[in-house]
């Protein structure tokens, strides 16, 4: 085919040396909660000016019926894995349901494997311990904030995108305002900043780099705009501006550093938004909420370029993006990927060119992508999903089909979106569509017995491993319990939730329990508050009465822990020594109580680690 063509070409001109140095480099630029209405190339009318967004699209490859999960972490997951989020096991993005099982192979694991460097710069959001830290997961170099992005739970104390900390290569940041040709602070600023600096320092080792840049940015809350935002702009919209201005900064880097012909630049967002021609919004099962802007760009394979941007409108998801990139580039999957873990995305690379013979044959044009929007503790079967499919006659799609459903006490719901985009016509009843109804009603059925095969795992922190010497264990990740950002904790809100964990080897653990995390401990006690504002700039922190604390440790029917402890004066937090923990899988639960012995506030943070190994 014509892209693979010129890439062996290009090799070939190059001579022996290369396969090693003239591998395409690969950015995956990832933006939080916006879609198509912000972005003026679509709406014309958007308060939001993003001209650089704009002139990517125009030049680019632009893939028009492209879906991502309708919330952070899932998306993040599918992208990272080629693989179906709920097959994964993240279907939330707290509550535990956004740790990436530790099993799952990553794309940075694929790359890694093929002499890439790689580098995440941004929100991570698939967990904060060991072993599902970006840095387990493949990434050699890492800029992040933690958590689902500045101002959650697991995040450093204060963060907001105007004020942060951040941690990259487990050294602690403080955002400043960098001599980076724009104004002020700002989070997508430093984390742009980190990544030309990963990349500057991979071309000056002549080593092809993977990098994946997904921005906190536009996800909520936004107490203040970036300082060079314009006059009048509010906040939100003047975030979205300012990732179009790091945009145009990547864009412009790319250029000068003579890199951007052989790199391969993608774009899209990680949930719809809610606005503009598709029915939802963010956490929606509707296109509203999957139907994304999705570009891509590589000059030298033929993809783009100016004047060479167009449009393709096949389905195309997320979970495509590891399987298309490892066709175009002829990257080696990692050895020995078991069965369970094989990629349910599909390349798309037939469709990446102009040559009208391609055929991406019977198995891509047959293809049923299901997406849901669980947001639950556990899976629930037939929850506010989407089954999509396009029919083909020879080579034209002449349906679109969206199958939905909001739960199992709902009717069924029938959509050929190429001409209701809107999915305002229900034609579920339609004798005429009988034959593709259950054919999307067998597929959602497949797709649930790959997700039921371990719908009842944990993906459990490990709690003693080397790699992680103090565990922090966050509220964000209780199950059955919902405490996960800075407000809450600012707030008191009481509430307790079991974790899942696994102790790395027997012995005795020492576990300290805190209102406050440690970075804070010099401003704060258990029953005094930090000074200043957090999360949306408006939540002050509050005192609690916290008298005494419990914390229980157990495995099924084994308790191994189960005791209450007075608080000390002025104590930062209630510590405990539990002796003789075995290795292997538990449940830690922990809870506050007031002097009068009512569950009071919450353990947010709990900081473990082991202190004697057993005899």
């Amino acid at each position: 085919m014509k892209t693979a063509s010129i890439f062996v070409l290009v090799l070939l001109a190059f001579g022996g040396n290369a396969l090693s140095q003239d591998k395409p480099n690969v950015i995956i630029v990832m933006p939080d909660d916006v879609s198509h209405g912000v972005f003026t190339y679509y709406n014309p009318d958007s308060t939001s000016q993003t001209p650089h967004i704009d002139k990517l699209a125009e030049t680019s490859v632009r893939l028009t019926d492209f879906h991502v999960s309708p919330s952070c972490a899932p998306t993040r997951a599918a992208t990272l894995t080629g693989r179906s989020n709920s097959v994964a096991g993240i279907w939330h993005t707290i509550a535990g349901r956004s740790l990436l099982r530790n099993d799952e192979i990553s794309i940075a694991d694929v790359f890694e494997h093929n002499g890439y460097a790689t580098g995440m710069v941004g929100k991570w959001h698939l967990g904060d311990n060991y072993p599902f830290r970006p840095k387990d997961r493949g990434f050699e170099y890492v800029a992040w904030t933690k958590g689902g992005g500045a101002g959650q739970q697991p995040d450093y104390w204060g963060n907001m995108h105007h004020s942060a900390h951040y941690w990259v290569n487990d050294e602690l940041v403080e955002m400043t305002d960098e001599d980076d040709g724009l104004e002020g602070a700002f989070l997508t600023n430093s984390m742009f900043n980190r990544a030309f600096e990963f990349m500057e320092d991979k071309q000056k080792k002549n080593k092809p780099f993977f990098l994946y840049l997904p921005t906190a940015a536009a996800h909520s809350p936004w107490p203040e705009a970036p300082k060079d935002a314009r006059s009048g702009l509010g906040s939100k919209p003047a975030t979205v501006e300012n990732i179009d201005k790091n945009v145009g900064r990547l864009i412009n880097f790319l250029d000068d550093k003579a890199l951007a012909d052989n790199t391969i630049l993608i774009f899209f967002t990680d949930n719809g938004s809610g606005e503009f021609t598709y029915r939802g919004g963010k956490i929606s099962y509707y296109d509203g909420g999957t139907r994304v802007p999705s570009y891509v760009r590589w000059p030298a394979g033929g993809l783009g370029g100016e004047g060479q941007g167009r449009d393709v409108n096949v389905l195309t998801a997320h979970m495509d993006w590891l399987p298309t990139l490892m066709d175009m580039i002829g990257l080696d999957d990692v050895p020995n990927r078991p069965a369970k873990l094989k990629l349910h995305g599909q390349s798309f690379k037939h469709f990446l060119d102009t040559d009208t013979s391609n055929d991406p044959g019977a198995k891509f044009k047959d293809r049923k992508v299901t997406i849901c929007n669980m947001r639950n503790e556990t899976f629930d079967k037939y929850k506010q999903f989407s089954v999509k499919k396009d029919e083909w006659d020879g080579d034209t799609i002449v349906h679109k089909w969206r199958l939905t459903r909001k739960g199992s006490k709902s009717g069924w719901e029938l959509w050929d979106v190429l001409v209701d985009k809107a999915q305002t016509h229900n034609i579920v009843d339609d004798p005429a569509n009988f034959n593709i109804l259950a054919e999307l009603k067998q597929a959602y059925e497949d797709f649930y017995q790959l997700v039921a095969e371990r719908e009842d795992e944990f993906a459990r922190t490990v709690i003693g491993h080397p790699a992680e010497p103090v565990t922090q264990l966050n509220s964000h990740d209780f199950h059955k319990q919902e405490l996960w950002n800075h407000k809450i904790v600012a707030e008191g809100v009481t509430g307790s939730g079991f974790l899942a964990v696994e102790f790395a080897k027997p012995g005795a653990y020492h576990f300290d329990l805190r209102r406050w995390p440690k970075e804070v401990a010099d401003q704060s006690t258990l029953t005094t508050a930090p000074v200043g504002k957090v999360y949306d700039g408006k939540s002050t922190p509050k005192a609690i009465d916290v008298a005494s604390a419990r914390i229980k440790i157990w495995n099924g029917d084994d308790v191994y822990f189960d005791e209450t402890k007075n608080a000390e004066a002025a104590a930062d937090g209630v510590p405990f020594v539990v002796e003789n923990l075995p290795a292997g899988p538990a449940f830690i639960q922990t809870w506050f109580y007031n002097s009068a012995g009512d569950m009071v506030g919450a353990v947010y943070y709990n900081y473990a680690r082991p202190i004697r190994s057993a005899k």
